[in-house]
């Protein structure tokens, strides 16, 4: 099964909520709550500014689908599951928090998913919910025979596609159906692709990445900002992400790039990871 990922264009993205709004919808999430702009459990992917002005670069927050994931084998239920394909599902008829100490939080190494809360319609009891890349829906018709068999019952209908993958990428059967939000990205700020294809791509000094960040099945590349790794803890988002945005993309610290300008050697670290994205970043084989 070939492995898969989520590749964000961060300089495309508008900011829409498309993603979200159909994200909710496929799998039934509840309402938004009051705090619209933080993460709560009812919620799997959310867009939002690395900048306090809301202007941008907007950026997807969501679980990475790490390629060793903690919370996969922390799991007293097995209810988390690294599957072939790169995602990181969660059968929610096996999960139950009440009767665990919800260690899939305390280890997720990306500050802050899963999320455990009464997340959605179709269970009435607190559940642990995240990004699962549509694990039962999306893939090819092998993925969501196997998501069923797996879990015993069919997740929903296959998703559609918008052939929504990188310029020059062939077709291959596991872009038959897209993650919702994939498919209904109106800016295509999103591609689903093979993973080995995504970090070429962005790893490529010809297609003029200047910043990239990525583990397991999800990446995200800018040509105008140096990101920050957009982690999905709603403090860490709301207060630290912005002001380290604002510092590494001033205006001086973009024309200059000297790493001694900041405390610590930030900059340093930003840049080697750059230079070596694909240790640095993540991107490694999982």
């Amino acid at each position: 099964m070939t492995r898969m990922a989520v590749f964000q264009d961060v300089d495309r993205c508008v900011r829409c909520s498309g993603c979200v709004i159909s994200c909710k919808r496929t799998w039934q999430m509840k309402a938004l709550s009051d705090g619209v702009h933080k993460v709560d459990p009812g919620t799997r992917v959310m867009i939002k500014s690395q900048k306090r002005v809301d202007m941008g670069p907007f950026v997807r927050f969501s679980c990475w689908h790490c390629p060793d994931p903690p919370c996969v084998r922390r799991c007293p239920f097995k209810a988390l599951t690294k599957q072939a394909n790169g995602a990181v599902s969660i059968d929610p008829d096996k999960c139950n928090p009440s009767q665990c100490n919800r260690q899939c939080v305390v280890d997720c190494k990306r500050s802050g998913y899963p999320k455990v809360g009464e997340g959605s319609d179709l269970f009435a009891a607190s559940k642990s919910w995240k990004c699962t890349l549509c694990w039962g829906r999306a893939g090819s018709d092998a993925d969501i025979a196997a998501a069923t068999t797996q879990r015993g019952v069919a997740y929903g209908n296959p998703l559609p596609t918008n052939g929504q993958r990188l310029p020059g990428s062939p077709a291959i059967p596991e872009m038959d159906h897209e993650p919702s939000c994939v498919y209904t990205c109106p800016a295509k700020a999103m591609k689903w692709d093979t993973r080995d294809a995504v970090v070429a791509w962005v790893s490529n000094p010809a297609n003029g990445y200047l910043s990239a960040h990525g583990d397991g099945s999800m990446v995200w590349a800018s040509k105008t900002a140096l990101l920050v790794q957009p982690k999905a803890d709603p403090f860490v988002e709301d207060h630290i992400t912005p002001m380290v945005s604002n510092l590494l993309n001033s205006p001086f610290a973009k024309a200059a790039l000297v790493p001694t300008i900041f405390a610590g050697g930030l900059l340093a670290v930003i840049a080697r990871r750059q230079r070596n994205m694909e240790e640095s970043a993540g991107m490694r084989e999982g």
